[in-house]
């Protein structure tokens, strides 16, 4: 027997005592019509669905026995012919959940729970029930995902382990006071979401007290809410305040080092490919990876992509376009999270040029894929054996969903070898997939090692050190080179580039307000300090309102920062918007000084000092007339006001000097 179909069979031997289940349904062979949508055609392959098969399974346990039970079906898949075949059954010790998650950044192998056979068979006959209903139907009404019911199955094993130790064998044993003594226990070691993930699966219970065979007796939470007992609120605030951000911006520092280390890395790609191509390195070697993963880090910094989205990227899917003598370039991929489907993203150039390279890089490995499909569909077309296996020991469902899967991904770039698996037709050559999110984080972790940076680099940093950069530029705390270099224009507007692109993702933009509306609540809460120097027209009415008690001030300051707009003159906070004096501040630095839209803070005092020495220098100017000398004057006393409201000492005879020699030297 070869060495992959006694490995194949010793995984699956747990399944055999369904052996049916490696070949078509018992409703018999199957087949499907359906046109695809511009979704489903957007990376090239409209994967088949065994939509019959499932749309037949009862969407209510309530009136089936246990026997009945075990033998509705929880995952199914379907070949190009229509041909529907079982994956998992409700009785099965494993469940496979793969064909039910669209994201292709998850190990196939991460997304099956595995029942133990240790629990109590009441225990275990209504978890199962539990998920089964939350995935057909959904506690609220909205069916979960392949992905959120393989990780309830995981979080509930805990729980289930817990409940065994403590002598219960059914849920119905089940009082609120267990859970609330293990949610205690829990919350030195936890945060509220993973309890909340943790007990999910009595919630589910409580809820579908009709589909199991022992329901809960009382009230799990003895009469809080379910997020209440776990240490949640009841409703999502979804505003910034009161909260911190969990994921760090990366800092400038790092950026810096990141991005020239990518760019060098892309600049040697072209003799590491032709090395490749000529046999002289292979496919997976360390050269190759790490542009790849420069790629990748690059890809979702300037983009503001999720991984799931960055890893979606396909052959070709990007293009640029010409708007009132701006080019625009926008990447194509497909959204997962909150399914908005195919989406578009503008870049900068630099992703265009990034993301040409990683093709070269791809192409091999799309080529392996290929390879792997066509070994596929010989073993099938070959057919299975009496008992159900096909020559390398593989079910048939079980390659058909490999070869959906191959099809979905052969257009894929973001690709590597999984050591785990191995494929034909070597069995010594791991199988080619999509990087997975943790492989992504671990190697953007060791990237930035190799660039020198100890930071530890994850995907969702790259997201939200987009938005916070965006933010931050359009606040005016940052440079405007980030904003000109990702939207092209500095004064385009978010909802312009909504009308620009009806395929632009909405939720990066909700994240890049949210991370404005918290930058302006930092700021103000600063100037709200009681021993915060402030200058200005709108600085001196803000010391003012220090001394009003305010009954909720987080509440103030997210109002405040939802209504007003708060740009950076350099050496002021300009309140006014296009409003009052126009910009002229910009070019006159003194306008600001008692301009009623201005807030001046210690964050200006460098600036003023030097707009105070080139007051007088221009005050020593006096061959220009009385207007200009006077015009010098007031413009000392306002800087010189400026200063002093700030508590900052004029500029020191010293600085005088070293000024006026600067200005010589140039």
């Amino acid at each position: 027997m070869p060495r992959s179909e006694t490995k194949r069979r010793a995984v699956e031997s747990e399944n055999k005592h369904d052996s049916r289940a490696a070949g078509p349904s018992e409703e018999g062979a199957r087949r499907r019509k359906k046109s695809p949508t511009d979704d489903d055609t957007c990376h090239g392959y409209v994967r088949p669905r065994a939509f019959e098969l499932l749309a037949a399974q009862p969407v209510t346990l309530a009136a089936l026995s246990r026997a009945e039970r075990d033998l509705v079906v929880v995952t199914a898949v379907a070949d190009e012919q229509g041909n529907e075949y079982v994956v998992s059954r409700i009785g099965h010790p494993v469940w496979h959940l793969a064909s039910e998650v669209e994201a292709k950044n998850v190990k196939g192998c991460t997304l099956d729970v595995l029942w133990p056979i240790w629990l109590p068979e009441a225990l275990l006959d209504d978890a199962r029930a539990a998920l089964y209903c939350a995935m057909r139907r959904g506690p609220n009404g909205t069916p979960w995902s392949g992905s959120t019911v393989q990780r309830a199955g995981k979080e509930a094993l805990y729980l289930l382990r817990h409940i065994t130790s403590l002598g219960l064998r059914t849920f119905s044993e089940v009082r609120a006071l267990h859970l609330s003594d293990y949610i205690e226990s829990l919350k030195p070691v936890l945060q509220p979401v993973s309890i909340r993930r943790r007990v999910e699966l009595v919630d589910l219970i409580w809820r579908f007290s009709t589909e199991v065979f022992f329901p809960l007796r009382e009230d799990p939470w003895a009469g809080q809410s379910f997020l209440q007992a776990c240490g949640l609120n009841d409703h999502d605030d979804s505003s910034p305040v009161g909260r911190t951000a969990k994921t760090p911006v990366i800092p400038l520092s790092v950026q810096r080092t990141l991005f020239a280390y990518c760019e060098a890395v892309l600049d040697r790609a072209e003799e590491l490919f032709q090395a490749r191509d000529a046999g002289r390195i292979s496919m997976n070697s360390y050269g190759l990876l790490k542009v790849r993963d420069a790629v990748l880090y690059l890809t979702q910094v300037t983009s503001g992509m999720r991984n799931s989205e960055c890893t979606g990227i396909t052959n070709g899917c990007w293009r640029s376009e010409v708007r009132k003598g701006v080019t625009f370039h926008w990447v194509r991929t497909r959204e997962i999270k909150t399914k908005k489907g195919v989406v578009e993203f503008l870049v900068p150039p630099e992703t265009i040029r990034a993301l040409t390279i990683l093709q070269r890089y791809a192409a091999p490995l799309q080529a392996r894929l290929a390879e792997e499909a066509r070994w596929l569909e010989a073993q099938l077309h070959q057919g299975a054996d009496e008992d159900g296996w096909l020559e390398d020991g593989t079910s048939i469902a079980a390659a058909v969903g490999r070869l959906n899967h191959i099809r979905e991904i052969g257009q894929h770039m973001f690709l590597a070898f999984d050591k785990s698996t191995f494929g034909p037709p070597e069995d010594s050559i791991a199988r080619v997939d999509v990087v997975s999110v943790v492989g992504c984080n671990t190697q953007l972790k060791s990237l930035a090692r190799a660039a020198g940076s100890d930071w530890a680099l994850a995907n969702h940093q790259c997201r939200r050190t987009f938005s916070y950069n965006v933010a931050n530029s359009r606040l005016g705390r940052m440079g405007l080179v980030f904003l000109k270099w990702q939207l092209k224009h500095a004064t385009m507007s978010w909802t312009e580039l909504y009308a620009a692109n009806p395929l632009q993702d909405l939720a990066i933009y909700r994240e890049l307000e949210e991370e404005q509306t918290r930058a302006r609540i930092d700021l103000m809460e600063g100037w709200m300090q009681a021993d915060a120097p402030l200058s200005g027209g709108a600085g001196k009415k803000l010391l003012q309102t220090r001394a009003i008690p305010v009954r909720d001030l987080d509440e103030l300051l997210l109002h405040t920062a939802e209504s007003i707009e708060i740009r950076s003159t350099g050496h002021a906070w300009c309140l006014s918007g296009t409003r009052v004096c126009n910009g002229q501040g910009v070019y006159e630095p003194t306008n600001c000084a008692n301009c009623s839209q201005s807030v001046i803070d210690l964050n200006h005092a460098a600036a003023w000092q030097a707009i105070h020495l080139d007051n007088l220098r221009l005050a020593a100017v006096i061959d220009c007339g009385p207007a200009v000398v006077q015009k010098a004057q007031r413009a000392i006393q306002r800087s010189k006001q400026v200063l002093r409201e700030l508590g900052v000492p004029l500029p020191s005879a010293g600085q005088r000097a070293a000024y006026a020699k600067s200005e010589v030297v140039s």
